[in-house]
């Protein structure tokens, strides 16, 4: 998926530390990335900055706490609508040129 940053977004990226030949220990990198010419004002990209460094944060703590990765965990099961029960996998039928999608499906646009 690529995305093209507005010039009023600022964005949280994560890649694989040290990734080689399919290899990786599962370290990431994070970095933000934003437009030189935002039209937002100083305070709000400072606060923005703040919430995205505050997230970009939450790995390292977890790490030291595995108790608030889990608790964090059962926060976004719950935000995007999943319990422990009603997990299911990817699921994309075809029939002809109609796809029928479930919650796990990522689409973009007007899917």
């Amino acid at each position: 998926m690529n995305h093209e940053l507005k010039s009023h977004e600022i964005a949280i990226v994560i890649s694989p530390k040290g990734y080689e030949d399919g290899e990786w220990e599962g370290d990431v990198d994070v970095n933000l990335a934003m437009s030189a010419n935002s039209p937002l004002p100083d305070e709000i990209q400072a606060h923005i900055i703040n919430l995205a460094t505050l997230m970009s944060s939450f790995l390292d703590v977890a790490n030291d706490y595995p108790d608030v990765y889990e608790l964090v965990e059962e926060r976004r099961n719950f935000l995007m609508g999943l319990a422990d029960d009603d997990e299911e996998e990817l699921d994309v039928v075809q029939e002809g040129n109609v796809y029928t999608l479930n919650k796990w499906t990522k689409t973009e646009g007007s899917a």
